[in-house]
């Protein structure tokens, strides 16, 4: 049994079933691989090949939703005159003007029609004329069962120009009347986007997560189809019964609503909303249906009336060692690592586990993250042996270094030089020989947009010289010492006599990087070595919700996460200490190096040729590739 999980909500007919079935994919082509609780490793080539092609069809109609200027979700076409599928807490009511943003840049003017309240649906019709691109709806017969694979997109985040919506693969966990959960990871800026199966058909539309990377909540399609006439003709289907939202509050189920009752979070601050709109008494216990008369249950969101959702009540959820990650799937990538996983090291900082790495030359030249470098380094090598390392060069613009360790005749990795595309399978090794985690390519290749680092301070005042008047919890100012009421003379020997030439000196540097403050305390002058971080980490208490941060949702990530002149962003779940080593395609292959964990959905790795060349400008020679290719092709 699962314990309940704290849910949070992801924004930032017989024609149309006639319509939408065109194009479903010949039966011929299902695998057993999909319908077996774990594959074979001889069958995730073909695998993988499915997904590319599903790939191919499913990403040019998965759009980005804009509503007014604030609300951003996705959507996917469900039809060729323009019928779009998205979750109803982001179109929030029929009869919106909306705008439509397809992966290609293209712009269209859309009204939303009806929202279906139980499975948190909404339908919008796209208003200017044209062929539109879509993909078909799953049948009832063919709904989905737990342990099904399945693939999701969207635009986690927000749209970006930059960037094709996010494959992602997961399996079906459980099924509900109204809900489907999956691994599929999704967060902020999904909501409304697709979930597909094997064959490119929808069979979900996203709604909502927890804490829990496994738990990914979906509205089933065919909840939308039986009520396909009332949500054309744009009704809120089902009516929501008049107390639904006001039980959200009585939390100890006696009929009455008090604040005493509720916990810190979502439901309290919008039950203090209503205190302040309906200027109610907040130490008085109100009835439900009391509250329901004063406020007037039309005027309150929708999406707080959905049925919450219960993991126990599930009696044939899939076992979580039948996850994408979990121990039966990784098993059968266990053959595809083994020999890169040879080539692979554990790196050690002040004999902790900080980072992975990859050996490049046998005499010892190893490749890792540099911005998980610190104190005295030692190697863990294939074999399980201990051994002294230490930093040879660095790479600060892609956040690589080399290490010379102690020790000869390692086997050094053969480089792939494949381009990859979103839908191969990814699979990233441990040192012991194991996978740690598999995924798929998200999306091309790109260059990764940078953030600059921060201290972690809040300066008094934009005037005169710089003074601390609070230091962030967690942030590396914190770690390094720094105190309320220290001013900061200078940043890496650059004086700064400003709030405005402190940012300067400190937004030349990115996340991860250490720098030396000296400061002035009770006056006398101090050093200090301060490693930068993430605005989303450091200052995340201070901003509104935003699925952003290294903690609760995203789980732990990188402190340098951005900022690469070119990555693969693939879906695999990894630890910060997991990156710096190998990533092999299907064929065993290493096609790059894990450098970050960037949020819930987002791993970056640099591909082999970035990592090729920094090597190969060291030894001043080449390095081996592989020969030939193996992947299996559609």
């Amino acid at each position: 049994m699962l314990a309940m999980p704290r849910v949070r909500w992801l924004g930032m007919g017989a024609v149309i079933l006639a319509t939408v079935l065109v194009g479903v994919a010949d039966e011929n082509d299902v695998l057993t691989a999909f319908v077996r609780l774990t594959p074979k490793t001889a069958e995730l080539p073909e695998m993988e090949a499915t997904m590319r092609r599903i790939a191919d069809q499913v990403v040019p109609c998965t759009v980005g939703i804009q509503v007014g200027h604030n609300v951003e979700g996705s959507g996917v076409v469900i039809s060729e005159n323009g019928y779009i599928l998205t979750a109803a807490h982001v179109i929030g009511r029929p009869g919106r003007t909306v705008t439509i943003r397809f992966p290609d840049g293209t712009r269209v003017p859309a009204k939303t029609l009806g929202i279906h309240t139980e499975a948190d649906g909404g339908l919008v019709k796209i208003t200017t004329d044209g062929k539109w691109p879509f993909a078909p709806l799953v049948t009832h017969e063919d709904f989905p069962k737990p342990g099904d694979w399945c693939l999701a997109t969207g635009h986690p985040g927000g749209f970006q120009d930059d960037r094709t919506p996010p494959l992602r693969v997961g399996r079906i966990i459980d099924v509900a009347r109204n809900t489907l959960r999956s691994d599929c990871t999704i967060t902020g800026g999904d909501s409304g986007g697709p979930l597909f199966d094997m064959h490119g058909r929808v069979i979900g539309i996203h709604s909502r997560i927890s804490e829990e990377s496994t738990v990914n909540l979906h509205g089933p399609v065919l909840a939308y189809v039986e009520a396909w006439k009332h949500l054309k003709a744009g009704e809120v289907y089902p009516p929501l019964p008049p107390s639904r939202f006001f039980e959200n509050f009585d939390r100890d189920h006696d009929g009455k609503v008090t604040r005493a009752e509720l916990p810190a979070g979502d439901v309290l601050s919008m039950y203090d909303r209503l205190l302040k709109t309906y200027q109610l008494d907040a130490e008085k216990s109100y009835d439900v249906e009391e509250l329901t008369k004063i406020v007037g249950w039309q005027r309150v969101p929708q999406r707080l009336a959905l049925e919450p959702y219960r993991p126990d009540d599930s009696d044939d959820a899939l076992d979580a060692e039948q996850y994408v990650r979990g121990k039966a799937v990784l098993h059968a990538f266990q053959p595809i690592v083994a020999t890169a996983a040879r080539s692979t090291v554990q790196v050690l900082c002040d004999g902790q586990p900080q980072a992975l790495g990859v050996v490049v030359d046998p005499a010892g030249l190893v490749v890792t993250k540099a911005s998980r470098l610190q104190g005295v380094l030692t190697c863990r090598i294939h074999g399980g042996k201990t051994v002294a390392a230490k930093m040879t060069k660095s790479d600060a613009e892609n956040d690589l270094a080399l290490l010379t360790l102690e020790a000869e005749g390692l086997e050094p990795v053969v480089w792939s030089t494949d381009a990859l595309r979103p839908g191969q399978w990814l699979a990233t090794p441990d040192a012991a020989g194991t996978a740690i985690s598999v995924g798929v390519v998200s999306v091309a290749q790109r260059r990764i947009a940078g953030t600059s680092g921060v201290l972690g301070v809040k300066i008094r005042s934009p005037e005169g010289m710089p003074t601390v008047e609070a230091v962030m919890s967690g942030s590396g100012a914190k770690r390094a010492g720094m105190l309320t009421d220290d001013v900061i003379a200078s940043i890496m020997d650059q004086p700064v006599r400003s709030l405005a030439e402190l940012q300067k000196a400190v937004g030349e540097h990115r996340p991860g990087e250490v720098l030396n403050a000296t400061i002035i305390r009770d006056g006398e002058t101090m050093q200090l070595e301060v490693r930068l971080g993430m605005p989303d980490d450091v200052f995340q208490d201070l901003m509104p919700f935003r699925f952003r941060g290294s903690q609760g949702l995203n789980g732990p990530l990188n402190q340098r996460r951005d900022d690469f002149p070119v990555a693969i962003q693939h879906d695999s779940v990894l630890l910060p200490r997991h990156c710096g080593g190998p990533i092999v395609n299907v064929a065993g292959e290493v096609v790059g190096i894990n450098v970050a964990r960037a949020d819930r959905t987002v791993s970056y790795a640099l591909p082999s040729d970035t990592v090729r060349a920094l090597v190969e400008k060291t030894l001043q020679r080449p390095v081996a590739t592989a020969a030939t290719s193996v992947i299996a092709t559609e």
